[in-house]
């Protein structure tokens, strides 16, 4: 978790997707599937406010990588390393901007907040998992893009969650 904390992800948000970056995190969340549960929580027992920012940024860019690649694995991705970082950050409605990228995005590639979130549950603590699950219960207008003033640009490739 470690590398989650170093200064090349300064700007994250703003770099080009896809991005080395993007990869590097991606190794991470793939490790972190794979480990036992307590591996888990030592994992996510070891991030800081910054490194769990870095896992929400890393959220709310799988929801665009998912549109342009039309695939739901990017998204899958990206509600476990929200969910990872939901209990780390200290302001919890950091985590709404890319739950509802994730949301739209799961709209627009053919599968729902609800089962994504049933699909990453047994990666996460059961207070994420209530978290996600209270976001998704949300009324749409609640759970909206417009609602967290994010936008949908570009289109193919260039498609992003702004």
């Amino acid at each position: 978790m470690s590398i989650l904390k170093d200064k090349r992800f300064d700007g994250y948000l703003r770099c080009a997707i896809p991005h080395d970056l993007d990869a590097a995190i991606d190794v991470v969340i793939q490790s972190y599937m794979q480990s036992s549960a307590p591996a888990r929580q030592k994992a996510i027992d070891d991030l800081n406010e910054r490194s769990a920012s870095v896992l929400s940024v890393y959220g709310q860019r799988m929801a665009s990588t998912a549109v342009r690649a039309r695939s739901i694995d990017p998204l899958r991705r990206g509600v476990v390393a929200v969910g990872m970082a939901e209990e780390r950050l200290s302001d919890a409605r950091e985590n709404l901007y890319p739950l509802a990228a994730i949301n739209d995005g799961a709209s627009l590639v053919g599968i729902s907040l609800r089962e994504l979130i049933a699909d990453s549950s047994a990666f996460l603590p059961p207070t994420a998992v209530d978290r996600l699950r209270a976001f998704d219960q949300r009324q749409e207008q609640d759970k909206s893009l417009e609602s967290m003033g994010l936008r949908r640009t570009g289109s193919g490739q260039n498609f992003l969650y702004s």
